[in-house]
């Protein structure tokens, strides 16, 4: 694992200055010794419960950031971690450990604001590897299919090749539509036909053909059939034709390209018929 470790570094263009403030410190609080400030804290919304149940359903240690608080004659005043605390409370847990900050109350509330302003939101494709690092079933699940089918979740935002994806969010919810054979399928019917259609692993692709081969057995059954129609199919012109119709329709590409594949389908089978 140490390959996958990286020193932190310094940015080097910032300008010298003497940090504000004084450090922390670190301590565990008796949860009955914890309030919340209501002049910068939430109150707890019907969203704040659902959250709580969550952290109570998948308690762990290990998850359990410090809570971030000010402490005044004996009572702490939570800055950052009132879900977790409450949810540590309905499991029963007397004392969570707390990073104590030495501050006012105004600097509390501007501390309130800085830590829930400026995080930097967890993008779907980190959380995605975060979860397959862990060994989080559905993640693994879905890696499983990707190997099989020759699919790699990238995280470059262009410059694709063959095989290469950032859709995490889209092909999650495709395997649990279509189930790991048919989403195989749907993805070899676009990396390994014609050329490889690097670029084309998109939500529009993947949903428009995998609508359009869901309801045909006969082929699922017997997926060349299907690959050798691909072949004669130009994944990137069907997508720029459908998106010429839909911005005159207003019909989503997704349902054109379906249709555009139910087409090629029905005419490749009549000239088998024929023949």
């Amino acid at each position: 694992m140490t390959e996958n470790l990286f020193p932190i570094v310094a940015l080097p263009d910032v300008a010298a200055a003497v940090p504000a403030g004084k450090i922390g410190k670190l301590q565990v609080v008796q949860v009955s010794k914890l309030f919340v400030d209501t002049a910068y804290q939430r109150a707890v919304s019907v969203g704040s419960v659902r959250n709580i149940r969550r952290i109570c359903g998948s308690f762990d240690w290990a998850k359990f950031l410090p809570v971030i608080v000010t402490e005044d004659d004996g009572k702490y005043s939570i800055v950052d971690g009132q879900h977790r605390t409450i949810a540590a409370a309905s499991l029963g847990i007397n004392a969570v450990p707390c990073y104590v900050l030495s501050c006012s109350s105004v600097e509390a509330a501007a501390a309130f604001a800085a830590i829930n302003g400026n995080v930097t939101p967890m993008q779907p494709i980190d959380l995605w590897f975060a979860e397959l690092a862990a060994g989080a079933p559905k993640a693994v699940a879905l890696k499983r299919v990707l190997d099989s089918a020759g699919v790699t979740v990238t995280r470059k935002r262009e410059g694709f090749v063959v095989g290469e994806t950032r859709s995490i969010n889209v092909l999650a919810r495709a395997l649990n539509f279509y189930g790991p054979s048919i989403l195989t399928t749907i993805l070899q019917c676009i990396v390994e036909t014609g050329d490889g259609n690097a670029g084309m692993l998109t939500g529009a692709v993947i949903n428009g053909i995998g609508r359009a081969i869901r309801t045909k057995p006969e082929m699922l059954s017997n997926p060349s059939k299907l690959f050798e129609i691909f072949d004669g199919i130009s994944i990137s012109t069907m997508v720029y034709e459908a998106g010429i119709e839909s911005a005159r329709s207003g019909n989503p590409v997704q349902f054109i390209i379906t249709r555009q594949v139910n087409a090629e389908i029905r005419q490749t089978s009549e000239y088998v018929d024929a023949a």
